[in-house]
């Protein structure tokens, strides 16, 4: 019975990911977008509500990660295609494809190293990078009721995939409490602010708010990331330590 309320928002995000498909291949981008970002939505709560009923399992890991290819891989392929590449060729299809192979090696990754994964993120997320696809042609959309450059969508869709892959560090979410000062309440003042300018004029914000997050967060990850290496063994404190745990959502 505990595992119902994650399984139900995976079930959500997969479900939005096949919607999102249809719209797509329907001449509905711009809902199709926001349906991608929906479906990251409900990618981070799952893995909350798992972590809140203790609910985490491996057939959960299975699902969720089975929802992400869907949501994350096919549907923003589905949608750069079908705005900016149906008439390419074979380069537009190996664009297209980037998303899909590139999500795939990740989600393998991930569940491969489930068990040793850090609280903070290695590489681009998928459903971050996916966002940030679709937010794309949402602002473009917003703009100029086409794709500007699809030269540039291609650039950005290369640049998303390989961080995917890379070995950078990123930050995890935030944990809600104002009773955490320092690193974690950082994080969380600068979402809310980035929330806040996104809420403004959403079509057009939220690409520029999502990629200020990415240059941010790998500039952040790998500061920390020098200091912490650099820092003396006996000088931290058992309690400053991220935690260690399998969560779901966090590809």
């Amino acid at each position: 019975m505990r595992k119902w309320p994650a399984n139900l928002m995976t079930t959500g995000n997969l479900f939005c990911g096949l919607l999102s498909i249809l719209m797509a291949t329907g001449g509905h981008p711009l809902v199709a977008g926001w349906l991608i970002v929906l479906a990251a939505l409900l990618d981070a709560f799952d893995g909350k509500a798992a972590r809140f009923f203790r609910s985490s399992s491996a057939f959960g890991l299975q699902f969720d990660s089975m929802a992400d290819m869907v949501s994350f891989g096919v549907a923003p392929a589905t949608l750069v295609y079908n705005v900016a590449f149906a008439d390419s060729g074979v380069p537009g299809l190996l664009v297209t494809f980037l998303p899909v192979l590139f999500t795939a090696l990740r989600l393998a990754r991930f569940n491969l190293t489930a068990d040793s994964h850090a609280h903070d993120f290695v590489g681009l997320s998928s459903p971050l990078h996916a966002c940030l696809i679709s937010s794309f042609v949402i602002m473009n959309y917003s703009l100029w009721d086409e794709i500007g450059d699809p030269n540039v969508l291609a650039g950005l869709i290369l640049l998303t995939s390989l961080l995917m892959i890379s070995r950078l560090p990123f930050p995890g979410l935030p944990r809600i409490s104002l009773r955490e000062p320092g690193y974690n309440l950082a994080k969380l003042l600068f979402l809310g602010a980035a929330l806040v300018v996104m809420g403004i004029n959403p079509p057009r914000h939220t690409f520029l708010v999502l990629a200020a997050v990415v240059v941010a967060g790998f500039v952040t990850g790998m500061i920390r990331g020098m200091v912490t290496r650099h820092e003396p063994e006996e000088d931290v404190e058992e309690g400053d330590a991220e935690p260690v745990t399998v969560y779901r959502g966090r590809r």
